[in-house]
Parts: C-alpha cells; structure tokens; sequence
C-alpha cells in the first residue's frame, strides 16, 4: 500500500514478530474507542480484558470461513471504534487539508484495507488465551495503560499488548494499543504522512495507491477461497 511501511506490514526482527504486531493493529482496530462506563479502577481492566476475550473467541475459531471471518471483523469494527477520529489521527497534520469528500474516501478505504489485512490473521490465534496483567495509572488519571499477555496452547508467551485509555465522564476510550513497545497508532501515522511527505500532500495519490492495495487484496482473497 505505502512503500515505507510499518502499519500494515511493519518490519521486524522476524516473521512471527510482524505478526504480532499485525495482529494487534487488528486488535487496536477492533477496541478502539469502544464505549463502556468509566468507574472503579478494576473496570478498566474488565474492559480490556472484555474486548480481548471477544476478538479471539469471535476471530478465533478454525471452523468458521475466511468469509464469515471478514464479516465479523467488520461487524466489530463498526460497532467498537470511532473510525472518523482514528483515521483523522493517522492522516496527521494533512487531515486539516483533506476535503471532506477526501476524508470520507479515506475512511472507507481505511476499513477496507483493514478487513481485508487484519480479519484472518486471527485465524493462527485458535487455542490462544488473553490475560489482563495489570493496570498503570492512578485515580484520577487522564489516562491509563492496561498491561496484557496472549499466550499459546502450552502456556508460553506470545506477546505483551499494552492498551492506552483514555479516562472519561462516561466511558473508556481506546487510543493505542503497544507491542512489545511498539505504537500501532503512531506507527500507521508514520506510514501515511511518510507518503503524503514524499508526494507533496497529494492525497488524490494516497487515495489511488490505497485503493490500488483494497483491489490487490480483495482479488487475493478470492483466487483463494
């Protein structure tokens, strides 16, 4: 999609590791900014504890197709995250240039490409288990950091997530999700402003070159079915 990227193909030390880190994003995808009562310090971690728990046991399974897959991962997308304050966010300082009708665009492509890239790898995470750790931060806090483990079939650590909330009135709001330190917000940041850098601010072009990866995934995705 974009030459120099870390978002949706981030560089790693190894195969397993860009997973990984793939993986979360789809996590990061899935939670972002989902509403729930804001509380007790314990809610925080129910919180995040609730939408790990969902996105391996809907994900998860190898008993159901790649296509009811994708449509369960949209379908957590949808009803999880505020997907106009997210790509805002990763467009950085370009999305006060874009049109609106360019935003709009942006964001459709944005889910596209993320269903089509994130919604099998849960596939490999059949058998996997999700463990709130701990919880960083103190009442009162503006913010707070929920410390994760997913770990195989034979107990054995797979990563460490890090979930960024963002404290309010009224619910918790998931900014960033971090493995192994590694931002995924920022990361998917870096990756589109890196473009538009390279290409003046064009966002036309940004647009083309997104679109360009949706149909070169979607036609992958159906020679494979």
């Amino acid at each position: 999609m974009i030459r120099r990227t870390r978002s949706w193909n981030i560089r790693s030390k190894g195969p397993r590791r860009r997973f990984l880190r793939a993986a979360a994003a789809g996590l990061l995808l899935t939670a972002a900014l989902a509403a729930e009562p804001a509380g007790a310090a314990e809610t925080a971690v129910a919180f995040v504890r609730a939408l790990g728990d969902t996105a391996i046991r809907e994900l998860a399974p190898n008993d159901i197709t790649p296509a009811q897959r994708e449509t369960k991962f949209r379908e957590l997308l949808r009803a999880n995250f505020d997907l106009p304050r997210i790509t805002r966010f990763t467009l950085g300082r370009y999305a006060r240039r874009a049109s609106e009708a360019e935003m709009a665009k942006f964001t459709t492509l944005y889910e596209e490409l993320a269903v089509l890239t994130y919604a099998q790898m849960f596939g490999l995470y059949a058998g996997h288990s999700f463990k709130v750790t701990k919880q960083l931060g103190a009442p009162g806090d503006k913010y707070v950091m929920v410390v994760s483990e997913l770990t195989d079939k034979n107990g054995a650590l797979a990563a460490r997530l890090d979930w960024q909330l963002l404290v309010e009135t009224s619910r918790y709001a998931v900014v960033d999700i971090r493995v192994e330190g590694v931002s995924m917000a920022i990361a998917q940041r870096d990756d589109f402003t890196a473009f538009l850098d390279k290409n003046n601010g064009d966002m036309p072009a940004l647009l083309k070159e997104l679109a360009g990866k949706v149909k070169k995934l979607r036609d992958a995705r159906t020679a494979g079915k």
